[in-house]
């Protein structure tokens, strides 16, 4: 590695440590960070500062929140290669007929899920943002924004019911509600990814986080509490002492290679699947299934079996 990074806060907060260290010693080129990745060209942080940089054409696809090698001193300057992710939020690519996935962020120690009490609670959804926020390999938080607003206590009280295995955190941009706290979960160089719909308030809390309002915010159609798509790409934004990946509001959440993500979201149903007669129980109609015999004597909760069984088609 062409780098000389000793540690200092600055570095240290993009996430950079002893890990990444030893992960780019056989890596030609300086580290950096993906900040933002746009048309083929990614806007990299690094330790002296942030610069547009040329995609590779071949390999891995580098999205926000990767590390990667650059070669800052060729022409143009270019990622060499993308390091082995950590943690990595994937949904089935929305844009394709071929089914593939589509990583949304990379690297990242939690999954923040955002839900706005002035949206409608669709279980569905977030179900689907539990498994693939779960998938990821980072920890997962629940946070109701807009905290402020009439009946936020009932909203978060339905969504902690609907994900009881999950912290829920409730915040608010406009009196400051949870923002201490959650600037604290990314203290020491930690990254926090945002997923969540339209409107559901995710540049709005990083301003909050931040202090300022370096997000531009839109206003919220009335009806259908979507925003205008105020956020158009992915991008990682310094916070405190540590980073979070903003995104645009997602709408289709396609499960890819989900049986991870849907044991930590249903873990009550993983338990009981590992007493099925068949290994490959659908847990619909065979024989000596537990998970069918709990739901039938009224162990397991029936809306959470039928939850389960939709996403697992």
């Amino acid at each position: 590695m062409t780098t000389s990074q000793a540690p200092d806060d600055r570095w240290t907060a993009l996430g950079w440590d002893e890990e990444w260290c030893d992960a780019f010693a056989d890596l030609p080129g300086v580290a950096a960070r993906v900040g933002r990745v746009d048309r083929g060209w990614l806007r990299v942080l690094h330790r002296d500062g942030d610069r547009s940089i040329a995609a590779p054409t071949s390999g891995t696809s580098p999205v926000t929140g990767d590390w990667v090698a650059c070669a800052f001193a060729a022409e143009p300057p270019h990622v060499v290669t993308v390091a082995p992710r950590r943690t990595a939020l994937v949904r089935r690519d929305p844009a394709d007929n071929a089914p593939r996935p589509q990583v949304l962020a990379a690297n990242m120690d939690e999954v923040w899920i955002l839900h706005a009490v002035d949206q409608p609670l669709r279980s569905g959804w977030l179900d689907r943002a539990l498994v693939v926020a779960n998938g990821s390999g980072a920890d997962v938080l629940v946070v109701v924004a807009k905290a402020d607003l009439p009946g936020a206590i009932g909203v978060a009280a339905d969504v902690a019911a609907l994900a009881p295995d999950v912290t829920v955190h409730a915040t608010s941009a406009v009196d400051g509600t949870g923002v201490t706290a959650l600037r604290a979960r990314v203290d020491g160089g930690r990254c926090a990814a945002l997923l969540g719909r339209s409107g559901a308030g995710k540049s709005s809390l990083i301003n909050a986080l931040l202090g300022d309002t370096a997000h531009r915010t839109a206003d919220v159609r009335t009806g259908d509490a979507r925003g205008r798509h105020t956020t158009t790409r992915r991008s990682l934004t310094r916070v405190g002492g540590g980073t979070v990946i903003d995104a645009p509001g997602v709408r289709a959440l396609g499960l890819w290679e989900p049986a991870d993500g849907l044991a930590l979201t249903f873990p009550e149903i993983a338990e009981l699947a590992s007493g099925c007669r068949f290994a490959d129980c659908s847990h619909t109609h065979e024989p000596g299934c537990a998970v069918v015999a709990a739901r039938d004597d009224g162990a397991l909760d029936t809306d959470r079996y039928h939850r389960y069984i939709t996403l697992s088609d």
